[in-house]
């Protein structure tokens, strides 16, 4: 008889009573029964913690931990992480504003457990109203982790959604280190992927096992757009862990693109009422990772999306677009603070811990991060 092996499924959560009872009903409709579920407050203010009470009432295997003092997002997603029983075999974590379907758990615990090598699976999302990752190869469900890693980098592939859509193979998530999320980093989720798939292959289903909400309130809809940290962050990760997956030739290829990609993004958004702060936390950011932004960054890339502006219309019609809303954003004052200045206390903090060790790559391809695994 096949063994059946514990999944832990935990909901780091803040304030978040207005959709986690649909996460946990999520939870409780799944057809693989062996799991357990630790929902972890951060010192929520609303009825959230009041809530996973109820629940845990009803159900033995949901356990619910109030913990203290409030931290920040990505230091309480790894003190939630670390919560979780220890004899569990695979983690799944789920956002309180996120579900799971009915068979996520046990379609993935059965990619997990057919295929040894594999540390973190995902599938197709439901993401607001559209399917995304539709672009995954179709024919096998096993992908080597190497080939995931370049093809992500080269934007080709992005495969691992959210926390809440992939699932990960706990021991190898332990080998990581205490801290599974580098708390330094606002995708701190896509470098814990990257990490894992430089000694693990990567599972893939295709069927959408997991939905995204998108809503106002959310931190991609907040924070991520206002910083541009998407373009910011793969841009730093191409020149940590391009040197490792590439050749001389086409790293420096692929470094001059994402170059050019994240300064027009970093000059739009400049122009378009950044200010200070914007800059202040890009330059900490690239810090990090060795590269020092200056002047010769905002010219390039301000002349870069001139220049593309004049010969491509659809993307100067774009382009306005968003600097318009952009600038309006910035007049109304929605553009959030960061985190330990003025702003909300559960965004990510910029400063991280100390006890991390830093990222150095670079132009050249010379890696010299404590990191090296």
């Amino acid at each position: 008889m096949t063994r059946r092996h514990k999944v832990s499924v935990v909901t780091p959560v803040f304030n978040g009573a207005r959709y986690l009872a649909e996460a946990i009903e999520s939870v409780l409709s799944q057809t693989y029964p062996h799991w357990e579920y630790v929902i972890v407050d951060n010192c929520s203010t609303d009825r959230t913690l009041a809530l996973a009470r109820h629940y845990a009432a009803r159900d033995s295997r949901i356990r619910v931990v109030c913990t203290s003092p409030h931290l920040p997002i990505m230091q309480h997603w790894n003190r939630a992480l670390g919560l979780i029983a220890p004899d569990t075999v695979y983690t799944k974590e789920l956002h309180a504003d996120d579900l799971l379907m009915p068979d996520c758990l046990a379609a993935m615990v059965d990619i997990m457990d057919h295929h040894p090598k594999v540390a973190l699976v995902s599938s197709l999302i439901l993401y607001g109203s559209t399917i995304q990752h539709l672009g995954a190869p179709p024919t096998a469900p096993v992908l080597d982790g190497h080939e995931v890693i370049r093809r992500t980098l080269l934007g080709k592939w992005y495969l691992f959604g959210s926390p809440s859509s992939f699932m990960v193979r706990t021991a190898a998530a332990r080998r990581l280190g205490y801290r599974f999320y580098d708390e330094r980093l606002r995708h701190s989720d896509v470098d814990a992927c990257y990490r894992l798939l430089e000694h693990n292959d990567f599972g893939f289903i295709h069927k959408v096992l997991s939905a995204t909400r998108t809503h106002p309130g959310s931190i991609t809809s907040n924070f991520t757009v206002s910083f541009s940290t998407i373009a910011l962050e793969h841009f730093c990760f191409l020149m940590h862990y391009g040197p490792r997956y590439f050749d001389e030739e086409t790293f420096q290829r692929e470094y001059r693109i994402a170059r050019r990609h994240y300064r027009r993004q970093f000059a739009r958004r400049f122009v378009g009422g950044g200010g200070k702060r914007y800059l202040r936390f890009h330059r900490r950011h690239l810090a990090q990772f060795g590269y020092e932004l200056g002047a010769n960054d905002a010219l390039a890339g301000a002349l870069s999306e001139i220049a593309l502006s004049l010969i491509d219309a659809r993307h100067a019609a774009r382009s306005i677009r968003k600097l318009k809303t952009l600038t309006v954003d910035h007049l109304r004052g929605r553009v959030p603070r960061q985190a330990g200045r003025t702003g909300d206390p559960d965004m990510m903090s910029t400063h991280g811990s100390h006890e991390l060790p830093s990222f150095s790559t670079n132009a050249a391809g010379h890696d010299t991060s404590p990191l090296e695994r």
